[in-house]
Order: C-alpha cells, then structure tokens, then sequence
C-alpha cells in the first residue's frame, strides 16, 4: 500500500508522491493515465491510501553503472495485457516491461538503468496504455 504524500500538477500531466507503507521509501510517480483514457487515477486524493504498481522506465545495462540498479528478478506476470517482469530492489516492488528486458529475464539478477518511474495501476484501475 502507498500513501499519496502531494500532488503536483502540470497542464495535462502529474507527478504524485507516494510514500510505500511497508518499506517507507518515497517515491515520485509520473501520471499520464487521464491524457489516455477516462478511466485515470484522477480520483487519488493526498493523504488516502492506495494500492500501486509502479513501472521503471529506463533500459538493462551489461554492468553496475553509476546510475543503475540492481533488480532482482522476481518472474513474469501480466498487467491489462502487457507481459512484465516483477523486480525488487532492495524490499520495493517495481514493474519493468518484458521487451525492455529482453533476454536478460531470465537472469536472477540484472542491472537497469531508469529515467522515469510511472504509476501503471492503481487499486482495480490499470493504466489504459497496459490494456
């Protein structure tokens, strides 16, 4: 479960602070859900508490980085309709899509370097773009 810590608002897009309620760790989550689909995380209000899947937005590199992150890698699933892999880094669960994997999903562990971090589903809603 997350908490939204703060919403900030842009023109048609958002980033919202969660904070996971098991691990503590905050996060700053890209939202585009309401430019694709009426079906949006609209209806998150700060202070209330919500269950999300957060996606990493970036690509798996050969070796440790400055920047990148050791995944574990915690198997496929299926979010909507898209095949993604379930990676813990460190006791935080993220998403990464599959082809952004590719033949390292088999590996127990890989190294990812991300840019972004989006919000793809929230309690029962699934980002319109995973669909």
């Amino acid at each position: 479960m997350y908490k939204v810590i703060s919403i900030e608002e842009y023109t048609a897009t958002r980033d919202i602070k969660l904070q996971n309620m098991q691990t503590g760790t905050i996060e700053t989550c890209f939202d585009d859900s309401a430019l694709v689909s009426d079906n949006n995380f609209e209806f998150m209000i700060p202070g209330e508490e919500y269950d999300c899947k957060i996606k990493l937005f970036g690509s798996v590199t050969s070796e440790k980085q400055d920047e990148s992150l050791l995944c574990k890698n915690e198997g496929s699933c299926i979010i909507g309709s898209k095949r993604m892999v379930k990676v813990l880094i460190g006791n935080d669960e993220y998403y990464i899509h599959e082809s952004s994997i590719g033949s390292n999903s088999e590996l127990p562990y890989f190294y990812f370097d991300y840019s972004r971090k989006d919000l793809i589903a929230v309690d029962d809603v699934i980002h319109a773009d995973l669909l």
